[in-house]
């Protein structure tokens, strides 16, 4: 396991990569996508950071290609798994998983930040995958807020419901780049946190007001259990 993957990535995508070799490229891998951006890693920098040899990584990997549509199904299996209380009108238990969800996605940032247009301009079914990952983010949040709405968790105006799913998605995706770009030197989980901040503070009017200690409990750091109910 990667030493700097404790501050870089969340203790459930932790979980995803064990110590055999694949697993430790995709961990590297994804660190370093996140970091610098995807056309910015070469394979051999990944090879350098994972120590091991270039040609471990193309038994494993022929492209960074592959890499990235590992990564794409590690996030699908991971957003799945994570998101199996859709139908709990517990507010405890909504919130929690949506702050588990915003984790998964910062940790896979690189997915949704990133222009693939024209790296992947001579394989669209690489293409394809991308764009269909961010598509069901996008849905996964407009349908959070929907739902959120119907129980009562938030209380928006039927008519306001759409307008405010964008600004919380444009919200939620500027951030991903905005923030690493104006705070240098700030550690990962305070940029998260601040990030998720932003967004609340747009619901805030919205909130029920019994909701209101349970985000500010997870807006203060505390890490999110996972939820069964």
């Amino acid at each position: 396991m990667l030493k700097t993957s404790y501050s870089q990535l969340t203790p459930d995508t932790l979980e995803l990569f064990s110590d055999k070799t694949r697993d430790t490229i995709l961990e590297s891998s994804l660190i370093m996508f996140n970091k610098r951006g995807f056309n910015d890693v070469t394979t051999s920098s990944i090879a350098n950071a994972t120590s091991i040899l270039e040609g471990s990584l193309w038994y494993h990997f022929n492209t960074k290609k592959d890499i990235l549509s590992a990564h794409i199904r590690l996030l699908e299996q991971i957003f799945l798994n994570k998101n199996q209380n859709v139908d709990s009108k517990k507010f405890d238990t909504i919130i929690h998983d949506i702050f588990k969800s915003y984790n998964i996605i910062w940790d896979f940032r690189y997915i949704l930040r990133d222009n693939f247009q024209n790296l992947l301009k001579d394989d669209q079914n690489v293409m394809d995958l991308v764009i269909q990952i961010n598509k069901n983010i996008d849905q996964w949040v407009e349908n959070r807020i929907r739902y959120s709405n119907e129980v009562a968790l938030l209380k928006i105006p039927k008519e306001e419901i759409e307008n405010l799913s964008e600004v919380i998605l444009v919200l939620g995706r500027y951030w991903l780049d905005y923030s690493e770009k104006k705070y240098l030197d700030v550690e990962n989980k305070s940029l998260r946190l601040k990030g998720l901040n932003h967004i609340f503070l747009v619901l805030k009017p919205y909130i029920n007001q019994e909701a209101t200690p349970i985000i500010e409990y997870l807006l203060n750091g505390y890490q999110p259990a996972f939820r069964t109910n």
